[in-house]
């Protein structure tokens, strides 16, 4: 049986589906001064200080066609001790079932290398990519 391919080109960005597999499509982070979502904050940075005397660094919200990721990182005494995922995706069953299994396991990676230079999780083609640019922003905002 033959495979059908699939190419889409939209405001220069390709979007290839071959054989059941999908290229998670470019990220776009939230623009400063654009609504996000209610109880939730757009602007990077240094968020508060924690229970266990770290400081916490809220990464850049960034969305996709699978919604709004965001990562929250803990610094005690230059050492990042806690990732957590302030925003993950949608509510729909497929977003919470991938990032059920892909969060824990960035948490994992990037507590081990104390990077966000970590690799992306297999099956979570959209949380991936943006996770990852938004822990490289709370990295960066902590000065790490």
């Amino acid at each position: 049986m033959r495979g059908s391919h699939l190419a889409v080109i939209v405001g220069g960005c390709a979007v290839i589906a071959a054989a059941g597999f999908a290229a998670a499509p470019p990220l776009h982070p939230v623009r400063q001064g654009a609504d996000p979502e209610p109880g939730t904050s757009a602007t990077p940075g240094p968020s508060s200080t924690s229970a266990s005397g770290g400081q916490t660094f809220d990464g850049p919200a960034v969305e996709n066609p699978r919604g709004v990721y965001q990562a929250q990182i803990t610094v005690v005494d230059g050492v990042v001790t806690d990732v957590v995922a302030l925003q993950a995706g949608t509510s729909a069953p497929e977003s919470v079932r991938v990032n059920d299994m892909a969060i824990p396991l960035f948490k994992e990676r990037v507590l081990e290398a104390q990077s966000a230079d970590v690799e992306a999780v297999s099956g979570a083609s959209f949380t991936s990519p943006a996770f990852l640019e938004s822990l490289q922003g709370a990295f960066e905002d902590a000065g790490l």
